[in-house]
């Protein structure tokens, strides 16, 4: 009996064994090695200037831009420079007025606030010298409002890197400072705005949002009221030019932004065929984000069906409203649970990836399977479960045949002596 269960649970072992170090799930298995800031680091010693130097000579002409969002990008190893060596087309900075109300300060909390920390020095100047560096001045010096001027990545001039301003302080007097800030690239025309340009007596261009090299978007704790500059805080006239851009509430979309279409065969229907109903539109808003864990909620078992026509509704509304879409508070961990979302996220059509791991976002090889490891997780639990099951029923008879076994010797030996007394 006792060589039974030895082998019994050694088989058993060995299985485990087996499916856990052997058989690994898809989304344990690394990808190919990457070439990445990890490995090949923008300065040996941290200088700014190597720092640029090395991504005009070298990053900005072989990095393909992807559709990735660099999260609190400030606490990267190189703040806007991770992200574009990664190929990020968007950037994450929180900023808080400084107590004298004169600057523009970089941080996550006011804890960890510093005066050499502000918006300017760590995006502002950085941006500035890349994009006169693209634009120098033999050929942009003569630039038309019509004309769009290059971007960060020589392999996708055209593309625009998304600023994503998340303000942490009072809106009303930290909004107005960071657009006077923004003038040293509004004078070259470098910023994506909004404009109805004269074209001749009483005549105006039909197009009203010109594309640039950077998208300056709020979100955070900026109104509406402060963004629509009421008050011409920020703006001699908002409505005639801005080049600021609202985040608008992805969750709510489908119900702020509606969209309608004559389904019906009447040949004598003489009503609109399509009309519309906006509250977020395109002149003022560029982007429209939401916390996947509250629009979406937990798909460790996968998406289900109702998430899945949530997810797309929200998508296709921003979509027909002509927004770029994206899911911030992403889970993180497990790995592959991340992955498996993210996946889920570009197969549907969203614009930008929210994340904090770019070399995990950019490296692309993440897909393959989620669902599948939910299954071999799935599997490999109930057999553990089952063998512990099986191994606890066996000792336990074991056990009692044992106890039995005492009790009859117990009972023979009595008996015996029984016998030898009479």
């Amino acid at each position: 009996m006792t060589l039974g269960i030895t082998v019994g649970a050694s088989t058993v072992l060995l299985i485990l064994f087996a499916l856990v170090f052997v058989s690994k799930p898809d989304s344990s298995i690394q990808s190919l090695p990457y070439e990445f800031i990890s490995s090949n680091p923008l300065s040996s010693d941290g200088n700014s200037d190597e720092v640029m130097n090395r991504w005009l000579a070298d990053y900005s002409r072989s990095v393909i831009p992807k559709p990735c969002h660099s999260h609190n990008d400030y606490w990267r190893p190189y703040p806007l420079f991770s992200a574009l060596v990664a190929g990020c087309t968007g950037v994450e900075a929180d900023i808080w007025l400084s107590d004298d109300g004169t600057d523009l300060l970089v941080g996550h909390d006011r804890g960890a606030l510093s005066a050499n920390k502000t918006l300017t020095t760590m995006y502002l100047d950085p941006l500035m010298k890349i994009l006169d560096a693209e634009n120098p001045e033999s050929r942009w010096a003569n630039h038309t409002p019509y004309d769009q001027p290059r971007g960060a990545f020589k392999t996708d001039p055209n593309a625009t890197l998304v600023l994503l301003i998340d303000v942490k302080s009072d809106p009303r007097d930290t909004w107005p400072l960071l657009v006077k800030q923004l003038e040293p690239l509004r004078r070259k025309q470098f910023l994506t705005r909004y404009e109805h340009i004269q074209v001749g007596p009483g005549l105006e261009t039909k197009q009203s949002r010109w594309p640039a090299a950077v998208t300056v978007v709020g979100t955070g704790n900026l109104d509406r009221p402060t963004f629509y500059d009421y008050e011409n805080r920020s703006y001699p006239d908002f409505y005639a030019y801005h080049d600021t851009f609202i985040d608008a509430p992805l969750e709510v979309l489908p119900v702020e932004n509606t969209f309608w279409r004559y389904e019906g065969n009447d040949p004598d229907y003489r009503g609109a065929i399509t009309s519309s109903s906006r509250m977020w539109d395109v002149d003022e808003t560029y982007m429209t984000s939401t916390s996947f864990k509250q629009a979406i909620g937990s798909v460790r078992t996968g998406f289900s069906g109702a998430q899945l026509a949530r997810l797309r509704q929200q998508i296709k509304t921003a979509r027909l409203s002509g927004l770029r879409t994206r899911y911030w508070d992403i889970p993180d961990w497990p790995i592959g649970y991340r992955e498996y979302i993210w996946q889920v996220l570009v197969e549907e059509g969203v614009d930008l990836l929210n994340v904090d791991d770019l070399e995990g976002a950019t490296r692309r090889g993440w897909v393959e399977g989620y669902i599948k490891d939910v299954i071999w997780m799935a599997v490999v639990s109930t057999y553990v479960f089952g063998c512990g099951f099986a191994m606890l029923v066996m000792w336990r008879r074991y056990l009692r045949r044992r106890w039995m076994q005492r009790i009859a010797d117990a009972n023979n030996a009595e008996l015996v002596g029984h016998m030898g007394a009479a």
